[in-house]
């Protein structure tokens, strides 16, 4: 039985007193290669979407269906890119939490309570915080995010395979799959790779 994503909100917004709340959510912090993307969302409080669920959940296929839904429903979507260049630069905890910020600055809407994924919270001016691991599971505009973030990043990865297809980015996303790995072993890293990369190849060998 699939949890009730919009019940759990329902439960937060009386919990806190507030009505407008927003989910946030990345997607590739767990790559080597590529940009990290964050997404946030603003549902209304009598929205529904029926078995809507967290991305990782969700078959590619599945994930667009629920991206058109997300988009035609919400009151508010926002996303921000923190390209290769700025991880490298920043680390990618500082980076991730600079994506999700910047994607809840982004709202065209202010939320009263911003619902995090995770343990730590972006420090955004003004907006009361939960942070709550595994709220993508829980939580319908958290669910809603990750979904958000997922599409727009997985497009983008996709986007980069035309340019340099020897590195299958169209099918391992920029994720250290073992096929990945085995590529960057014989072929060396790219500009799109993060500075710890590295150290996967060396685990190879």
């Amino acid at each position: 039985m699939i949890h009730d994503v919009f019940q759990f909100d329902q439960k937060i917004r009386k919990k806190f007193k507030v009505n407008i709340i927003a989910g946030v959510d990345e997607a590739g912090r767990g790559c080597i290669c590529g940009p990290l993307v964050a997404a946030a969302v603003v549902f209304d409080k009598n929205v529904y979407i029926p078995s809507l669920q967290e991305s990782k959940s969700l078959s590619p296929n599945k994930r667009i269906y629920f991206f058109k839904q997300i988009l035609f429903f919400a009151k508010s979507v926002s996303y921000h890119i923190v390209s290769v260049k700025e991880i490298n630069k920043l680390g990618l905890s500082k980076a991730n939490l600079l994506a999700m910020k910047y994607a809840i600055d982004k709202l065209s809407i202010k939320p009263e309570l911003v619902i995090i994924d995770g343990f730590h919270n972006p420090y955004i001016d003004n907006v009361k915080q939960f942070s709550l691991v595994k709220a993508d599971k829980k939580s319908a505009v958290v669910a809603a995010a990750s979904i958000i973030a997922k599409v727009i990043r997985d497009k983008i990865m996709e986007f980069y395979h035309f340019v340099i297809p020897e590195y299958d980015l169209v099918n391992n996303k920029g994720y250290p799959t073992k096929k990945h790995i085995y590529i960057v072993s014989k072929i060396g890293l790219c500009e799109l790779h993060r500075y710890y990369a590295y150290k996967f190849i060396k685990s190879e060998h």
